[in-house]
């Protein structure tokens, strides 16, 4: 622990980007939904920017060293909540040193970094990206939503108090944030994985013949008025990629319509075969703190409709390569709107939105690159102590996941 803490005090006032170390703790699974995949990509270019920039995620394919037992997510099973192998976490911060620790809390595996990093001495970042609020609203009856509600808040400010600096990823997630006692929350944006941006793209030169959905088949997704499109534009083909408490549902829908195809998950190299292979990429959620999908979408060079509820249209950057929803539009008028469209002025917006997801990729990496410096040097003389019941809780936790 000392060590640590005199590394990072030596490196106090003189901190640049390319010198710092960074372990990233997330409870997501690596590419299996909007959180996973966002870590999971950023840490792929930071790592070409700093000293050293490592994930420790749990993963299906490949599991990771620090990755323990786990149980089905609630409300969910098609997810895992898994629990962190302390003493695997404990040996790769003791033999990595990082500058900076980021958690998106407040998960068990995110915790376990939290609060190692607190007893280690090391500056913590912790990222506020889900409306934890809603998604209980969706999943559980008013009054466990409210408990629950009530609990993720309080976890939530607990960990945003012992943190050197937070970051979200849209205003009204900042907005969220100051709502709970956050003073000085940053906005950063949200990166794409390199094949994205690398790969060469042309937008669709024939009208729009096909549409694609992508991520997760879950209430807040509002699955139902996509499966209604279909039902509705028997014309167009319609293709759904990913998994989740819907599958059913969905696979349903699929055997009745001539029109839909269901894959089920699919690796991130056949997400852009498909993008590349569909005009139009669909976004109908109800709760979106961004929508990570649609971005990949536009570097593309593909149309993106989003509903209103996604965070990405509040980015100047991006709202004009977007077709975002009115209010009171629905999926179907937003995509006969998309249609009517002068077909050079279609092609010129997934030009665009080519050219304006490359920029934005590169100012959410200067971005988090100004935080993580920001945060190293918030490096204290001697550890604070965790919260109270965060630290009980870990510490039985680490008791119980060590082996």
């Amino acid at each position: 622990m000392g060590k640590i803490s005199a590394s990072l005090r030596a490196h106090n006032g003189d901190m640049e980007t390319q010198d710092l170390r960074v372990l990233f703790v997330v409870d997501a699974i690596q590419g299996r939904n909007g959180v996973g995949t966002y870590y999971q990509d950023l840490v792929g270019q930071l790592d070409q920017r700093v000293e050293r920039a490592e994930l420790a995620a749990p993963c299906i394919e490949d599991p990771h060293p620090c990755q323990g037992g786990s149980i089905p997510m609630p409300g969910d099973t098609t997810q895992r909540l898994f629990f962190p192998r302390m003493r695997e976490l404990t040996r790769l911060m003791e033999e990595m040193q990082p500058h900076v620790v980021v958690v998106p809390g407040p998960g068990i595996f995110s915790l376990g970094g939290y609060w190692l990093a607190r007893k280690m001495g090391i500056p913590v970042c912790v990222t506020f990206q889900t409306d934890y609020t809603h998604l209980v609203q969706l999943y559980w009856g008013p009054v466990l939503a409210r408990l629950a509600s009530g609990l993720l808040d309080r976890l939530n400010l607990a960990m945003f108090r012992g943190a050197s600096t937070v970051a979200t990823i849209s205003e009204t997630m900042v907005e969220q944030a100051r709502a709970i006692g956050v003073e000085h929350p940053y906005l950063v944006g949200t990166p794409l994985a390199h094949e994205f941006i690398r790969r060469p793209a042309e937008p669709p030169r024939d009208g729009v013949r096909s549409v694609l959905y992508v991520g997760r088949l879950a209430a807040e997704k509002n699955i139902d008025d996509l499966l209604a499109l279909a039902a509705r534009r028997p014309d167009l083909d319609f293709t759904i990629l990913g998994d989740g408490p819907l599958r059913e549902q969905v696979l349903e829908a699929a055997e009745r319509l001539d029109n839909l195809a269901f894959t089920g998950w699919v690796s991130r190299a056949g997400v852009i075969e498909y993008m590349d292979t569909h005009e139009v990429l669909l976004l109908p959620s109800a709760v979106e703190a961004f929508g990570t999908v649609a971005l990949e979408a536009m570097a593309r060079a593909r149309w993106v409709i989003t509903s209103p509820a996604c965070g990405i249209n509040q980015w100047s950057g991006l709202a004009p390569g977007l077709v975002p929803l009115e209010e009171d539009e629905s999926l179907a008028q937003g995509l006969r709107r998309l249609e009517r469209m002068d077909p050079a002025a279609r092609t010129e917006l997934a030009e665009q939105a080519r050219r304006m997801a490359a920029e934005v990729n590169e100012q959410t990496l200067a971005s988090w690159e100004d935080v993580l410096r920001q945060t190293a040097l918030c490096a204290p003389g001697l550890p604070r102590p965790a919260p109270s019941a965060t630290l009980s809780m870990l510490r039985r936790l680490g008791t119980r996941t060590s082996s």
